[in-house]
């Protein structure tokens, strides 16, 4: 139930999640044993006192978390990664460590989000992390035994936001922040598909925080690891809370959306565009 509690208790709180600050440790002593990595440069593997263990050998090991389990044995969270600034290269396992040697989860991809809250009680673990779809604002990966399971807690439905302080209070934020919430998700319903609120929220990723200029709050971005390809324009109106989205693609016309060709979100949005390399002139 304490689980239960914790979950609901995560779920009903303010949208902003912060992600985890772990250790990266290369070595850790447990009740039963150390768990260390072992090699050069990178390509290490990790071990349970003298035996390597059957995980992959082609990047960095880390340990980054570690808690007692009254059930008998110890969690430990470890990751690796090829080193790059790119996901894909790496994942996270749970170990647990006991008397009779080290069990081990499945992989937990470095591209889905970031671990929010880590929870144990007994022989069960549970994970919360984010998720790169904008309806999933968490997952859970509860991990008992032999039973591993993801669950996908999609966002319930809100009213559209307003205009005035609903517009301004995202100066500050980064652009992607803005399709996060669900508010304007419903806002943004009257001019573009879901899909393609996701499209322009990977486009966010990467640029400044949201501006206001005279009437509008705007921000720019681009995708990660493609700017100067993917870039991505996002704009309310104060007075009235009106949208305005550009999706530009390298070598294709540009996605507008809403309010996004008139003249005065078009001149602001490009004075301040992610740079002028990005969004030309």
């Amino acid at each position: 139930m304490r689980l239960v509690a914790a979950l609901i208790a995560f779920l009903c709180a303010a949208p902003a999640m912060a992600q985890i600050e772990f250790d990266y440790a290369e070595r850790l002593d447990t009740r039963f044993g150390e768990i260390h990595a072992v090699g050069s440069d990178f390509q290490f593997t990790l071990w349970h006192n003298q035996e390597p263990l059957p995980l992959p050998e082609d990047a960095r090991w880390f340990v980054q978390w570690y808690a007692q389990s009254e059930a008998g044995f110890d969690w430990v969270l470890v990751s690796h990664h090829h080193g790059g600034n790119s996901c894909g290269g790496g994942a996270s396992y749970v170990l647990r460590v006991g008397a009779d040697g080290v069990a081990q989860s499945q992989p937990i991809s470095d591209c889905d989000g970031w671990f929010v809250e880590i929870r144990t009680e007994g022989d069960v673990i549970e994970l919360d992390r984010t998720d790169t779809n904008i309806l999933v604002p968490l997952v859970t990966l509860r991990w008992q035994g032999d039973a591993y399971s993801e669950t996908f807690h999609y966002a319930p439905p809100e009213e559209a936001a307003g205009s005035g302080a609903d517009v301004t209070r995202w100066v500050g934020a980064l652009g992607s922040d803005i399709l996060e919430d669900g508010s304007e998700r419903a806002r943004f319903a009257g001019a573009m598909q879901i899909w393609e609120m996701q499209e322009l929220w990977t486009r966010l990723l990467v640029g400044g925080e949201v501006m206001q200029v005279g009437d509008w709050v705007i921000a720019t971005g681009c995708q990660p690891h493609a700017c100067g390809l993917e870039m991505g324009a996002i704009g309310l109106r104060v007075n009235d809370g009106a949208v305005a989205a550009i999706i530009r693609s390298s070598g294709d016309p540009d996605r507008v959306f809403g309010l996004g060709e008139d003249a005065a979100f078009s001149v602001r949005r490009l004075r301040i565009g992610l740079n002028d390399r990005c969004w030309g002139n």
